[in-house]
């Protein structure tokens, strides 16, 4: 077959063969096609549509708005074209002008939710924060089965200073991935969503994340609150462990194959039992008696900015947060270091915890007032096992707080967190934060390594400091057992880098 304009029998034929060269991602090809019909019938709006497609695929901004203005100008009821172009324009960072086609495909096909997202994307891009929170709603209740609409919305709330709304938003999101929870099946609260997961199961494995699992399973089946139909649950888990090499046992991580996966994969990364304390966000979780004026003081006088609080919340509070971390099957993040993490995004958004938070922006208005939750977070620790290396946190005012019984440390004069007097460059980006190696930190703090606050564990003590501060995790001993596991609560308020 010969490349030649007019070989093929007629125009409409010639555009077929472009229009799946694009479908292919042919793009190279599929422009030349469609030039080729272009030199033919240079006012052809589909071949102006095609052409565009194509240079849009081949990252030919100007090109691919041309043709496709034209397209669009021609075929002004198609919104495939709009899209197109409104995509088009915004890739060439002309986002303003994108508004107007990406809006008319939307009226022209409004249960698109590609077509809303995409308006969204937009808005975002021009730090229209409000409304392209709209648009993703507006997509998410178009397509509720897709989970990054849901997280792309509970992350605009979160920018936007609305943490309730976004552990809504959440709450869909990390049902979409976990499935529903087992106790849940009697009184679904999201009974239109899918029950099993929308995406595979991630089988990224660890010995210290088995232990756990198969340490909660035991709990909750001494509880009575692990289903009947999966009562062998921690002898499934018993059977995966003792079959570990010894490579397995000592990796970071390794995946699971199919046939182990299979015997574990009812429960593995889902929610078998998602507890809920009933609690409101009006009804007080912190201390009434601290002095929170005197904190308040003491914390925005400090030099560092550190201070340790004692008694942080109610005892019902505590006791319920108890429950939460020791009942709720969360425990999906595996951190390396021999640590499990839980995430407001994926589960860890019982309104207890919701409300502390507010109520923490209201007894300390001076320090969290103006300072919207950015995360929050569990970490549930394996007590063989170390913690988190030393950085700092990208945010404002970190409020870290622990809530496993006293009884569990072995060492009272430690177990908690190492605050260095030291805080980390605002040319600082969110990598060298987060991401840096043990020894790059301790290079950058040298002889200040040694200027530290120890803040030792205590159940319901917590810790408000300055994010820029480098911290990192105390060394602990802690009792074996399920229930002796170091549990910490962490609270990100406010945005990091300055």
């Amino acid at each position: 077959m010969t490349d030649k304009p007019g070989a093929e029998a007629d125009i409409p034929s010639r555009l077929r063969i472009a229009s799946g060269l694009v479908a292919s991602g042919d793009f190279a090809a599929a422009k030349t096609k469609a030039d080729q019909v272009l030199v033919e019938a240079p006012d052809h709006p589909g071949a102006h549509a095609l052409a565009g497609m194509a240079a849009l695929g081949l990252e030919h901004g100007a090109d691919a708005i041309r043709h496709l203005s034209v397209a669009a100008k021609r075929l002004a009821g198609n919104p495939a074209i709009q899209g197109n172009l409104a995509t088009a324009l915004r890739r060439s960072g002309l986002g303003r002008d994108a508004l107007m086609p990406q809006r008319r495909a939307i009226l022209l096909d409004p249960k698109s939710a590609g077509a809303a997202l995409a308006l969204a994307q937009i808005l975002s891009d021009l730090g229209e924060r409000s409304s392209s929170e709209r648009a993703h709603a507006r997509a998410a209740v178009l397509d509720p089965t897709n989970p990054e609409i849901w997280y792309n919305l509970g992350v605009l709330r979160i920018q936007l200073d609305q943490l309730e709304r976004a552990a809504q938003a959440y709450l869909p999101y990390a049902r979409l991935l976990h499935g529903r929870p087992v106790n849940q099946a009697a009184t679904d609260p999201m009974p239109s969503l899918p029950v099993e997961p929308v995406r595979p199961v991630s089988r990224v494995c660890c010995l210290h994340r088995l232990t756990h699992d198969r340490d909660q399973f035991a709990h909750l089946r001494d509880q009575d609150l692990l289903p009947r139909a999966m009562d062998d649950e921690p002898e499934r888990y018993q059977a995966l462990i003792d079959g570990l090499s010894e490579e397995e046992r000592t990796a970071i991580t390794f995946p699971l194959d199919g046939r182990r996966y299979l015997t574990i994969a009812r429960s593995w990364n889902r929610y078998v039992h998602l507890e809920q304390t009933g609690w409101t966000l009006d009804r007080p979780a912190l201390n009434p008696d601290l002095d929170w004026p005197g904190l308040q003081a003491a914390f925005l006088g400090g030099d560092p900015r550190c201070l340790a609080i004692d008694r942080l919340v109610t005892p019902e509070a505590l006791e319920a947060l108890l429950r939460i971390c020791r009942n709720s099957t969360f425990w999906h993040q595996i951190k390396g270091a021999g640590y499990l993490g839980a995430y407001l995004r994926e589960g860890f958004s019982d309104p207890l915890i919701l409300a502390i938070a507010g109520q923490l922006r209201e007894r300390l208005s001076a320090v969290l007032g103006d300072q919207p939750v950015r995360m929050i977070w569990a970490y549930s620790y394996d007590q063989g096992m170390v913690g988190i290396n030393p950085h700092a946190d990208f945010a404002g005012v970190n409020m870290n707080f622990w809530i496993t019984p006293d009884a569990a440390n072995l060492d009272p004069d430690s177990g908690g967190l190492v605050v260095y007097r030291k805080a980390a460059p605002a040319a600082w980006d969110f990598r060298a934060y987060n991401s840096a190696s043990t020894d790059f930190i301790y290079d950058f703090l040298g002889e200040d390594r040694a200027d530290f606050i120890r803040i030792p564990h205590r159940s319901n003590r917590a810790a408000l400091f300055d994010s820029r501060l480098i911290h990192e995790t105390d060394s602990a001993r802690f009792t074996p057992g399920f229930l002796n596991r170091r549990i910490n609560i962490t609270m990100l308020f406010g945005d990091g880098g300055s």
